[in-house]
């Protein structure tokens, strides 16, 4: 009888051991597939404003006018605080962690 209890202990132990591997791999999962996400929005996002600045250029040079890259409005001297609050408020993005 005792052996019987041995046994279904060490295999509750084991299947535990097992479910905790699982639970721990299906979690990582997760968290890849949520940074997957994150990263392909901002790289998305990135594409978009590249395209802007390159159609920004194109009209710059076929007008032969300075456009803001902040608001599209016509560039004009900025006082020190909006170029602070322009600064503080810049897109932070992954590229930056690497540099």
């Amino acid at each position: 009888m005792q052996e019987v209890f041995v046994m279904l202990n060490n295999n509750i132990k084991r299947m535990v051991n097992q479910a905790n591997f699982w639970r721990a791999l299906i979690v990582l999962g997760e968290i890849i597939i949520i940074w997957l996400i994150i990263y392909t929005h901002i790289e998305d996002s990135d594409d978009r404003y590249h395209f802007y600045m390159n159609t920004k250029t194109s009209m710059e040079s076929i007008h032969n006018v300075k456009i803001d890259k902040y608001d599209g409005n016509l560039e004009r001297h900025l006082t020190t605080e909006e170029q602070l609050a322009r600064k503080h408020y810049s897109r932070w993005h992954l590229r930056k962690l690497f540099k």
